[in-house]
């Protein structure tokens, strides 16, 4: 073989030693790239088990994270608390698209409370020794027991789902399971159980979210008859909702008693008016007496800015606060209290009272007597009282007695997050029963279907960003890389 043949027959040798080396780089660059990746996902899964804060959530409403109340209560529990679910959790996952996310929050409430919360998953049925532990309840797989202590709460599928029924199928509607795990552990955790008296006699409107919220938070709600009985001695707080008829003078004597209590003074009676008109000369008096007049009528708010139903003067009306009662941990920020088809009142003697939500300047107050043709111009007053705070007794102690107008702000209006009708509530009855866990506001957190699958606007334009602009231009740079080292060779 000549010299020069050897010579071409080297050179094709090295070119393809080159070229099979390329080749050998590329598919193991591939291969660590892919093990790489592997790897990443692997690390991301433990950690955001271990860690679930880690993990981003991009639905609409934050539907998998919690609120700074739920945050607050995990952060505030001194005893180890368990929540168990009676079923593995890829079972409870599965059940619905609703239930990974009651997973979730039980993952967010351990790692925020630092150690105090654990999460457990059992088997209902392979582990029957559970049911022997709690005989006098009627488990299910679906149920999330949480545990501190000898204190416990089950927490069922309807405490935690909205449900509703198509045909003869029932299915979940939105989610709660956020408020109903807060309520759960501040009941197991908490040694206090204020009682706080409601008055029934002549009561037809509705007050089961009141009583709900009310319970979520520790305080124990006793039905009780003034026509029939004397105020028990125990007894903080008094609620009268909305009677329908006059209380007998023995009736407003025994409330006058109460809050006097034999000059200690130090109860509280909140009187939450009935909306339409009714005879009530001794109601009357008894709110005279605390130096307030109970004036002829609705209130009603002209200033647009501040009704939520438009070209309704009485409904849901945002409320101007009167005084800062109850408003210490407000921020300049925060929603407004919402007052609905309010009873007004105003202040007799301001030595003893003062307003504490009234309407805007524009605001007055509707006579029950007027008729279509009635003109609002005539009516309006400015500021129209729609909740007033009377105090007597002395520096040692005090006994307040509020108006409140308005029955469904201090009910269904509850139930609405946007508001913080809750937290101003809540306020008053925390100071009224001299309550150290005041600042947990438990409402229900409604996260619906459509929350729980909808990514919001700013996360899909940072995902689109990143697909349609960042990863080709990685890319691309790398391709422009490549070709520039091979070149050079």
């Amino acid at each position: 073989m000549s010299e020069k043949n050897i010579n071409e027959e080297s050179a094709n040798g090295k070119v393809m030693s080159r070229k099979a080396k390329r080749k050998i780089i590329s598919i193991v660059s591939v291969c660590l790239v892919l093990v790489a990746l592997i790897l990443v996902n692997v690390i991301a899964g433990v950690l955001t088990d271990r860690y679930p804060s880690l993990t981003a959530d991009v639905t609409l409403n934050g539907s998998f994270e919690l609120t700074e109340d739920s945050i607050n209560i995990a952060k505030a529990v001194k005893k180890d608390v368990t929540i168990t679910f009676l079923t593995d959790r890829t079972s409870y996952e599965a059940y619905d698209t609703y239930t990974k996310q009651a997973t979730r929050i039980a993952d967010l409430m351990k790692q925020y409370s630092g150690g105090k919360i654990s999460v457990e998953y059992t088997d209902l049925v392979k582990n029957p020794n559970i049911e022997s532990q709690y005989q006098k309840e009627s488990l299910s797989v679906t149920d999330v027991i949480i545990k501190c202590g000898e204190k416990y709460n089950i927490v069922k599928l309807k405490d935690m789902f909205n449900f509703d029924i198509y045909g003869q199928y029932q299915y979940i509607t939105s989610s709660k399971a956020e408020s109903a795990f807060d309520t759960a552990i501040v009941k197991v955790t908490s040694d206090v159980e204020t009682k706080i008296a409601i008055l029934t006699d002549y009561t037809e409107d509705s007050y089961d979210t009141l009583s709900s919220v009310l319970s979520a938070n520790n305080y124990k709600l006793v039905p009780m008859s003034i026509e029939k009985n004397d105020i028990p001695e125990d007894i903080n707080t008094v609620i009268a909702f909305a009677p329908t008829e006059d209380y007998s003078k023995e009736a407003v004597e025994k409330i006058k008693k109460y809050l006097t209590n034999d000059n200690k003074f130090g109860k509280n009676f909140i009187f939450i008016a009935y909306r339409y008109e009714i005879e009530c000369p001794n109601i009357t008096e008894l709110i005279s007496y605390y130096g307030m007049k109970l004036e002829d009528g609705l209130a009603f708010e002209t200033d647009t800015s501040r009704t939520m139903v438009s070209g309704d003067a009485y409904r849901n009306i945002a409320a101007i606060f009167g005084s800062k009662n109850y408003t210490s941990n407000y921020e300049d920020d925060d929603l407004p209290v919402i007052v609905s088809m309010s009873r007004a009142v105003s202040i007799s003697n301001e030595n003893i009272a003062v307003p504490l939500l009234q309407y805007s300047k524009e605001s007055g107050v509707c006579p029950y007597s007027a008729d279509e043709s009635w003109d609002y111009r005539d009516y309006l007053s400015g500021y129209a009282t729609v909740m007033a705070q009377a105090v007597s007794g002395d520096e040692k102690a005090q006994s307040n007695f509020v108006f409140a107008g308005s029955t469904e702000m201090w009910n269904s209006l509850l139930s609405q997050s946007g508001f913080t009708n809750v937290k101003y509530i809540l306020n008053m009855m925390n100071y009224f029963s001299s309550r150290e866990d005041n600042g947990v506001y438990l409402a229900d957190k409604v996260i619906t279907d459509y929350d729980l699958s909808t990514v919001d606007m700013n996360s899909r334009v940072a995902a689109g960003v990143i697909i349609y602009a960042v990863l080709p231009v990685l890319i691309l740079g790398a391709g422009i890389c490549v070709f520039l080292v091979r070149r050079k060779k």
